[in-house]
């Protein structure tokens, strides 16, 4: 009967370990993790600007769900719960983009167009 052996050697290293702060920032900028934080910072920022501009209700009934680059344009979609509410924050969206491009020093993001959906949240 032949018999599974398992070697109890330590495999030999291919080269030294480097420390985790050495290579996190090449991971990250490999990632672009530092791109999809900026994004959602400037998400997060949505609600307190709409409801400066637009009021709470319109703050409590709408999210900034994601952006979208074309080209050199950027566009931030907005998922809003209602056509009542969508066609009011349409005549806000100029003031909206504005209060939201006073942060691109700290997102880095500038915002070209909103564009607002109806459905659920």
């Amino acid at each position: 009967m032949s018999e599974y052996r398992r070697s109890s050697r330590k495999p030999k290293r291919v080269g030294s370990l480097n420390s985790l702060a050495d290579v996190l920032p090449g991971v990250c900028q490999n990632l672009q993790l530092d791109k999809k934080i900026n994004e959602m910072a400037l998400m997060a920022l949505w609600p307190k600007q709409v409801e400066g501009i637009a009021g709470k209700t319109a703050s409590q009934n709408s999210k900034a769900i994601k952006l979208k680059k074309q080209g050199y344009q950027t566009t931030l979609l907005v998922r809003v719960s209602n056509a009542v509410l969508a066609s009011e924050l349409s005549f806000h969206v100029m003031m909206l983009k504005e209060a939201l491009n006073k942060f691109t020093p700290q997102t880095g993001i500038t915002v070209d167009q909103i564009q607002l959906t109806v459905g659920s949240l």
